[in-house]
């Protein structure tokens, strides 16, 4: 077998393209403004202040 560069496949291109002018910016500095995020926010607040209000979950709601 020869080993010729063109029967090899091309190196793919990880250069990020940008459709719009708006993801010009990374993510992470834009992310604030996806619902999603927020959303995840919302509950993981609402998971720690359970955790807290209940003093380390030891207080179980009576049923």
């Amino acid at each position: 077998m020869h080993s010729n560069r063109e029967d090899q496949p091309e190196e793919p291109d990880f250069t990020p393209t940008y459709q719009e002018e708006s993801h010009k910016q990374p993510y992470w500095k834009r992310a604030h403004l996806d619902w999603r995020v927020w959303v995840a926010a919302f509950f993981i607040f609402a998971a720690i202040a359970v955790y807290v209000w209940t003093v380390d979950l030891s207080m179980v709601p009576r049923v």
